[in-house]
């Protein structure tokens, strides 16, 4: 047999066998993923799971990050970090709703309540009340101002049993609900695609006295920071100073899958060497 056609037979046996790896390492990770799915035992999970992301499954990948954010995640619930001269906390993840199916019951039941907030339903007493002790304000004198919505309607709805609730029990808490004034609609920013290079029209402006004061901005959920940004700059335009900003939850980060499938591989790898 000539040599040119024994490599090219070796070749095409090569090339079909591993197909064939190819496709039986889709269905194991595809397998793993469902039982990692339906299970309800929480150690079966975490199993299953890591097989499915070490098979290749770029569902998994995400349903891994989800279980393990706090690995995942440089800032955590009221843990106050710095961004833009800001002391920033939050008070839990937040996952947005198309990774819903990937939830446990506390990450489902901590969303619901954050959409309940959203929608007026819950006045975010608890979570106003932890995320100022994280930050540890301590007895001196803050002004209150909320995030302008993307509708008057909606700030009313979402900011009014808070604003209540922070004006009757923090004497040293001043908060003026009309600070701003909002007109017109616009689109959320958290709704755009591409959200993170989109600028939207300013719906609002500040005709609160605010000079001199030292602000704390409270909202539903960070995710870029661009909105806060854009607002804290409006703030200290009319003399404000923004020292802290508090949010009932942050938007989750997925990183790239590759970096997920190093990390399990690692610890898999890590295990073997250690049992």
């Amino acid at each position: 047999m000539e040599p040119r056609l024994l490599f090219l037979i070796l070749f095409c046996l090569i090339i079909g066998l591993l197909h064939v790896i190819a496709f039986w390492r889709r269905k194991a990770g595809e397998t793993a993923y469902a039982a990692a799915r339906n299970t309800r035992r929480e150690y079966e999970r975490e199993y299953y799971c890591r097989m499915a992301v070490m098979a290749g499954h770029k569902e998994a990948c995400r349903m891994y990050c989800i279980m393990h954010s706090d690995f995942f995640e440089d800032q955590h619930p009221l843990k106050p970090y710095k961004f833009k001269g800001m002391n920033v906390t939050f008070f839990g993840h937040y996952y947005p709703s198309r990774f819903g199916e990937l939830l446990d019951i506390e990450q489902r039941r901590f969303c619901e309540e954050l959409y309940s907030f959203k929608d007026g339903k819950n006045d975010g007493q608890n979570f106003f009340r932890l995320c100022m002790e994280a930050i540890k304000t301590g007895k001196k004198t803050y002004h209150i101002m909320f995030m302008p919505c993307s509708s008057h309607e909606k700030y009313v709805c979402r900011f009014r049993q808070l604003d209540k609730y922070i004006t009757s029990y923090y004497p040293n808490l001043t908060s003026e609900f009309g600070d701003i004034d909002l007109y017109g609609y616009r689109e959320s920013l958290h709704k755009a695609k591409g959200n993170e290079n989109r600028k939207l029209s300013r719906n609002y402006r500040i005709t609160g006295n605010i000079s001199g004061k030292e602000v704390i901005i409270i909202d539903d959920v960070l995710t870029t920071g661009q909105s806060l940004n854009d607002y804290r700059r409006e703030i200290e335009s009319c003399g404000g100073k923004v020292t802290a900003a508090l949010f009932y939850g942050k938007t989750v980060e997925m990183p790239h899958p590759f970096i997920v499938k190093i990390v399990v591989w690692s610890s898999h790898i890590g295990r073997l060497f250690t049992d």
